[in-house]
């Protein structure tokens, strides 16, 4: 492998990554961000990743990668086809954003290098870090975990660290679990990142049984509760609202109070729009294209509240908050299977042919990525999606897995290193 010392581009794009979310999710209604910048950036990373994958990626597994390029091979044929199905500047403009979401994959091709995966964190600790510790007041309270993808990543870590990191993480991580209590998704994602440094301090208790079936639970789980929903037999976010229906006072950063209901059911309608919109449409299998969205009762009662028709004529909603259910409407169930199997992929090769305990936690926590995919992860080019594909490159990386314990620790150590 040719030396990684040649470049430092891609790792600077990360950084103007997190630049882009810092601004993005601004709470100052002033700050806006063109999107043409953001394709620009997206395909000046894409186009690096593909430059890195030429003169770095030369695995010993490279059977293990081959359902990416299944992936791929689908994702390009759906793309042709998206070409030829927009018929307006909207469905251009969709045919970009959900192709550079989709495109994510690729990324384990070069994340799975640790020489490049610590240069790129390296970067990111030294310097996007203490801007962002610094700047986080002018993010949107519920919106913390978009800009801090890496420090999600690094804060499993905090066990092994060096104790001034440590207090830091632990620190980022309290602050994204009590800042906004109606901000689910956030408090979620910290809590398991907690719980991902625990499982680790107790991982002489931790059986590898206990590990491979909480494994398999995040992928069953969802399978099962999505069939047992589509049948209507049971509705978990349906239970959930009429179980703990209660309001929260929530006090956000720019000093405003708001009520919230924590118990709101906001995906039920999501799921159902989704599914008659494919089975309407008969895209079950082959989906949409990423030019198109699904047919949204919600946009019509929106348009009709106005008194007018969409310029396209067209009621649909072109992405929705919830990542997998986009994927199923952009690239069909097989597309969409191609996709989950690379979770799966990663996650069983760091749960089963791993050398230390940090990868085989790492591989629940990218299981529990998918199952919480189901539930949100915003179909967005952003550096909180790109820091889920480095710890799924990780999976697929027989070099990381091969490490003993002692040498994952001073890989991890050595990211901190002055």
């Amino acid at each position: 492998m040719r030396s990684i010392n040649r470049t430092d581009y891609l790792p600077i794009l990360i950084l103007l990554h997190t630049c882009l979310a810092i601004v993005g999710y601004s709470n100052r209604g002033s700050f806006t961000v063109s999107y043409h910048l953001i394709w620009l950036i997206a395909f000046l990373t894409i186009s690096c990743i593909w430059l890195y994958k030429y003169y770095y990626f030369s695995p010993n597994n490279t059977r293990d990668y081959r359902i990416v390029g299944f992936y791929l091979f689908w994702l390009l044929l759906s793309i042709i086809r998206g070409y030829f199905v927009a018929e307006n500047y909207w469905e251009d403009k969709q045919l970009i954003d959900g192709s550079l979401f989709l495109s994510f994959p690729l990324f384990v091709y070069v994340f799975s290098i640790p020489e490049i995966l610590q240069k790129t964190l390296r970067l990111w600790v030294k310097f996007a870090l203490p801007v962002l510790l610094v700047t986080l007041y002018l993010c949107r309270s519920g919106s913390l975990h978009y800009c801090l993808g890496p420090a999600l990543l690094l804060s499993c870590f905090y066990p092994i660290v060096p104790k001034k990191w440590m207090i830091v993480f632990l620190v980022i991580l309290a602050i994204q679990m009590v800042v906004d209590l109606g901000a689910r998704s956030q408090v979620i994602k910290a809590a398991v990142t907690l719980i991902i440094g625990v499982a680790y301090l107790c991982s002489n208790i931790l059986k590898p049984l206990m590990i491979k079936m909480i494994h398999w639970l995040c992928y069953i789980t969802p399978i099962i509760l999505l069939f047992l929903g589509i049948n209507g037999i049971f509705n978990p976010f349906e239970a959930m609202s009429e179980n703990y229906q209660g309001k929260l006072i929530q006090t956000y950063s720019d000093g405003d109070v708001a009520s919230e209901d924590f118990s709101d059911d906001t995906r039920t309608q999501i799921y159902v729009e989704v599914i008659e919109s494919a089975v309407k449409n008969n895209y079950i299998w082959h989906g949409r294209t990423p030019a198109r969205g699904n047919d949204s009762w919600t946009i019509v009662s929106v348009w009709r509240d106005i008194g007018m028709i969409p310029v396209s004529g067209k009621y649909e909603r072109h992405a929705n908050e919830v990542c997998h259910p986009n994927v199923f409407t952009w690239l069909g169930l097989i597309g969409m299977t191609l996709y989950g199997l690379i979770y799966l992929k990663s996650s069983y090769l760091s749960v089963y042919k791993s050398n230390n305990i940090w990868m085989k936690i790492l591989g629940v926590f990218i299981a529990f990525r998918w199952a919480f995919g189901w539930i949100e992860d915003m179909p967005n080019f952003e550096i909180s999606t790109i820091t889920l594909w480095m710890m799924i490159a990780m999976g697929f990386s027989e070099r990381f897995r091969q490490m003993n314990d002692q040498q994952y620790n001073e890989w991890v150590q050595k990211l901190f290193a002055k």
